[in-house]
């Protein structure tokens, strides 16, 4: 957990980030996600668009149903390629890994 936002970009790839996260949902249950929000280690808060979703699919790892994006976001000049994942049974988003 350590180092994980250092000025607003991160620093470590194995990661699993808690995330506020808006998303849309079509008519036949498939969700997208739109951008996310979270808190760094300094408190502050900072929003990040979705630019891409690259790909989507599912994990079920000892029971545990998750729904699986790889995304692209901008962070400052760059952009970032991340795995985020929606736990279905507890409704939670969270940034599983940088890639």
């Amino acid at each position: 957990m350590e180092n994980r936002v250092h000025d607003g970009i991160y620093q470590t790839e194995t990661v699993n980030i808690p995330v506020q996260l808006l998303s849309v949902t079509d008519r036949d249950g498939r969700i997208t996600p739109l951008w996310f929000r979270l808190e760094t280690e300094e408190h502050e808060i900072k929003n990040f668009r979705i630019e891409d979703i690259i790909s989507r699919g599912e994990k079920n790892y000892v029971g545990i149903r998750e729904k699986q994006f790889v995304c692209r976001i901008r962070q400052g000049e760059m952009c970032r390629t991340l795995e985020m994942r929606y736990n279905t049974a507890t409704q939670k988003w969270r940034i599983f890994q940088f890639l």
